[in-house]
């Protein structure tokens, strides 16, 4: 993520945008470009918690994302 944002000052509902595609166990796929929700921020190691445009939890990691541009 660039800039001075540090992942544990985002709030809960930010969206934020997939930098490289991800692929889930299940088959699933998020691709770059995607837009996704914050639900919640892990710790040790720090993983976000994000829902996808179809309600679907994902656990990234936060060199898998950037801040959406407003």
């Amino acid at each position: 993520m660039g800039g001075k944002i540090r992942i544990h000052d985002l709030n809960i509902g930010t969206k934020l945008k997939l930098i490289r595609n991800k692929r889930s166990s299940w088959g699933w796929e998020l691709l770059k470009g995607d837009i996704v929700k914050l639900i919640e921020i892990q710790e040790q190691p720090v993983k976000l918690k994000v829902l996808d445009n179809t309600e679907r939890e994902w656990h990234l990691d936060s060199h898998d994302i950037e801040l959406l541009d407003n």
